[in-house]
């Protein structure tokens, strides 16, 4: 059976981690988190991870400081900033591989992060990318799983857990 390839992200927000942790490991990914970027420098140096996502706005410093110092401790690790900001500030530290709007498709995401790591392992640009039958094989099994459980059921299980608590307690009757 083929190696996982690893995640590190790195998220202020804890929610956004959790959802971004199940999507990434539906797609295939083994999934590490950290809540601050700099536990998450720490793990990124004591760990190889085959690709890296941080948020951009997190506190102690923002992604692409957080990026910069990745890129400075491994640079052949890809390193992918995915905001809530449409565009990068034009003065934020140039880093990383690539850019991404939280608004985009996580079919796009994923397999932006797996062409930068087939990238990364090959050195030789696109050559090192996934075969054609695999893509096929995770693709048709992500549509599997989501049209056997509903978007809208998978939504629900979600926030569930994290709404019911405090709804149930200020319903009064």
């Amino acid at each position: 059976m083929a190696r996982k390839p690893s995640l590190l992200c790195v998220d202020d927000d804890s929610q956004c981690l959790s959802v971004r942790k199940i999507m990434f490991e539906a797609f295939g990914f083994s999934v590490t988190t950290s809540v601050d970027p700099r536990q998450g420098m720490r793990m990124h140096s004591a760990k190889r991870f085959d690709a890296v996502i941080v948020d951009f706005q997190m506190p102690y410093m923002n992604g692409a400081e957080l990026a910069k110092a990745m890129k400075m401790a491994r640079p052949g690790v890809p390193v992918v900033i995915l905001s809530g900001l449409p565009y990068l500030p034009e003065d934020a530290p140039q880093y990383h591989d690539r850019f991404f709007c939280k608004t985009e498709s996580g079919f796009k995401l994923a397999q932006e992060i797996l062409n930068l790591i087939a990238d990364s392992t090959s050195g030789s640009g696109r050559s090192g990318q996934v075969k054609f039958s695999r893509r096929v094989f995770a693709a048709a099994g992500i549509a599997l799983g989501f049209a056997s459980q509903g978007v809208s059921d998978v939504r629900h299980r979600i926030f569930r857990r994290v709404l019911m608590p405090r709804s149930a307690s200020s319903i009064s009757f």
